[in-house]
């Protein structure tokens, strides 16, 4: 097994930071968002977004950029064209592809993006669906990528999500994550038991049982959709039809904000680790309690799976784990420099 960093790759492109979001393009490739650790909290810390390809030598292995512009980015991998995508939640993008490496044009300044009451729309999560990229953002506003420098608002190919017909839109109506079985059949969830499916032309309210903080939703290679609060409980099902499968107590701040199906199983990520569904005991259950060589909360919380679904990967603030379908292995670890 090659060791990702040496002393000095790591002084150079992590010491001083933690981790924040991953991304997985395939086995050797994967990318990483670090946030800078400070002590002030009267200036936003710096962002670095780190991609790596892990069969280059060390002196030509690693891409970096910085930047003071970014705050609570989250990254995804795409395809078409191959490399990583990164919004904040004020629309700011970076990208890494063959074409360019940096950062582009904030959304807001290549589409409108304003909602409700003439408001400017936030961005709570970028994620990979169906192939494509989309950044989800609030008052139920999707934005799929379609090039460089250049997104689409869904309600402008007449496939937007509606709002409610009501004096007042609460803002807390928006999407905070997206999964799909294909581009005919994809499912939105977020605000208070908002939960939309996609048939390829229009979006359907899907009557979810519970006005609970949603927070992740995933598409499962069992033709099950799981969906989970902000507390860690997980519902299954699929169209207008749902059951809580899983209830939990998880304290707010570390309650699980990635999902990914993968090997079989239901992989819940979050900061503090990992969890499984265990479905005959109506539970979520501490992924090392079923997968002995499973990353602990250092290493692991962040999920993503390859785009090919051969590949997992996990990361945590100080290091980052992968899984080949066979196991786990560490890719890297802060407390390997100290």
């Amino acid at each position: 097994m090659i060791s990702v960093f040496d002393e000095n790759t790591w002084r150079t492109f992590v010491r001083g930071f933690t981790i924040y979001d991953c991304s997985i393009l395939r086995e050797q490739g994967c990318a990483f968002i670090l946030v800078e650790e400070k002590d002030d909290r009267d200036v936003y810390p710096r962002t670095r977004f780190l991609h790596m390809a892990l069969e280059r030598p060390l002196d030509n292995r690693f891409g970096m950029c910085e930047s003071g512009n970014f705050t609570f980015a989250t990254i995804t991998s795409s395809l078409d064209p191959g490399g990583y995508v990164a919004v904040d939640t004020a629309s700011c993008v970076y990208s890494v592809s063959a074409q360019q490496m940096g950062e582009e044009k904030p959304i807001d300044e290549v589409i409108d993006m304003s909602t409700y009451g003439g408001r400017t729309g936030i961005v709570k999560k970028v994620v990979r669906a169906a192939g494509q990229v989309y950044a989800l953002g609030d008052y139920r506003r999707i934005y799929r990528r379609i090039g460089l420098d250049a997104w689409i608002e869904l309600g402008k190919e007449g496939c937007g999500v509606p709002l409610p017909q009501a004096a007042v839109v609460r803002s807390s109506l928006g999407f905070s994550d997206m999964s799909a079985f294909a581009c005919g059949d994809m499912y939105a969830v977020g605000g208070e038991g908002d939960v939309w499916r996609f048939d390829g032309a229009t979006w359907h309210d899907c009557a979810f049982p519970t006005t609970a903080d949603l927070r992740t939703v995933c598409c499962g290679g069992d033709g099950v959709v799981y969906i989970t609060e902000m507390n860690g409980s997980v519902w299954a099902g699929h169209g207008r039809t749902w059951a809580c499968v899983a209830e939990a107590d998880i304290a707010a701040g570390f309650q699980p904000v990635d999902a990914a199906w993968f090997n079989n199983r239901l992989y819940l990520g979050g900061m503090e680790g990992l969890w499984a569904l265990d479905r005959e005991e109506k539970r979520l259950v501490p992924l090392q309690d079923v997968e002995a060589d499973a990353p602990n909360a250092t290493n692991g919380g962040r999920l993503d799976v390859s785009p090919d679904g051969r590949f997992l990967l996990t990361a945590g603030p100080f290091g980052a784990c992968l899984h080949d379908g066979n196991g786990w292995r560490r890719l890297f670890s802060a407390f390997d420099f100290l």
